[in-house]
């Protein structure tokens, strides 16, 4: 093929591309279009062909200089890393992480219903028969919280607090990941874990100080199970873009949707280190249990006024149009 034959017959192309790769240069990647993204990239394949065929038959030509910049350009949005920053972190936990919380909060909200459940279902049969705790506790766990089933005083509720603190860690982290299983591992870990909850809750109430047991449990609970909420919808989100691609192939559809999942994992461990924090030094204080449910109640207000957070800038922006 003759130069002017080669350059008549892919220029379009090339303009297409420059055409993109302009957009991205002023807008950004997130201003396009799953089907923009698509033809950008095969535009990049494309020209990165004709660039190579060009050095080997038209090496003298302009061509050459012009279709290497053009290639170089396109490469750099494809393969730049963008580099950090403290106002990007401050950023990203206190506006883009509640925000991602409300726009996955369907998955959020079904992750706890299925911890719920567990938890329901397992308190009532603990509560009809203490027996049946067995069924959801470890053998080690009961035999480790070392209770005597009419004193209250011998029930180690600092041990208990530590051991379902650590649980809830690896529940987070099960969570997600198992969502490759099409959601079944996440489903399980969610119910299960919401099970053994409620049986140890259920043995409270039958033998022990509910009162005493909740003003350990909630005041870094309260974030930490929210964790766990949010670490279980990033698994069905994971599992949803495997099971519906949508207007996706299935392999873009899962890259988009562990990318979408991960993004979830920052904010959820910095709630997982407050959450030991007030293990570690809020709850071994010598203060009343009254006092500490407070605290409790505290956190779950700051909970629910940071995730408001989308909420009260989009009210305000509507009374500013």
């Amino acid at each position: 093929m003759k130069e002017n034959q080669f350059i008549e017959k892919h220029t379009s192309s090339w303009t297409e591309l420059k055409n993109l790769t302009d957009l991205l240069d002023k807008k950004g990647i997130s201003k396009l279009n799953s089907k923009q993204i698509r033809k950008f990239l095969y535009l990049f394949r494309k020209t990165s062909h004709h660039l190579s065929y060009s050095k080997t038959h038209f090496p003298n030509s302009d061509i050459v200089p012009y279709l290497n910049s053009l290639a170089g350009r396109a490469h750099n949005h494809i393969y730049a890393v963008k580099k950090g920053s403290i106002s990007d972190i401050f950023k990203y936990f206190s506006m883009d992480f509640p925000s991602q919380i409300k726009k996955f909060r369907a998955y959020i909200l079904t992750a706890f219903l299925i911890f719920f459940t567990g938890f329901i279902i397992s308190l009532i049969m603990v509560e009809i028969n203490s027996e049946n705790a067995s069924y959801f506790l470890p053998n080690n766990m009961i035999e480790n919280i070392n209770w005597e089933m009419n004193n209250h005083d011998n029930w180690d509720y600092p041990l208990m607090s530590s051991v379902i603190m650590v649980n809830n860690i690896s529940v987070s982290f099960k969570a997600f990941v198992l969502g490759i299983t099409l959601g079944i591992g996440t489903i399980y870990i969610l119910f299960y874990n919401g099970a053994i909850l409620g049986a140890l809750t259920g043995l409270v109430y039958h033998f022990g100080n509910p009162f005493t047991y909740w003003s350990l449990i909630l005041p870094h609970g309260i974030i930490e199970l929210t964790a766990i909420f949010i670490s279980g919808g990033a698994g069905l989100i994971i599992a949803r873009s495997i099971l519906i691609p949508k207007e996706y192939s299935r392999k873009h559809s899962i890259i988009k949707g562990a990318k979408e999942a991960v993004y979830l994992i920052f904010g959820i461990g910095l709630m997982l280190v407050i959450a030991g924090i007030i293990e570690g030094f809020f709850t071994p204080l010598s203060i009343s249990p009254g006092a500490k449910l407070i605290f409790a109640l505290v956190t779950a207000m700051g909970l629910i006024s940071y995730f408001a957070i989308p909420y009260f800038i989009n009210s305000k922006l509507q009374i500013f149009k």
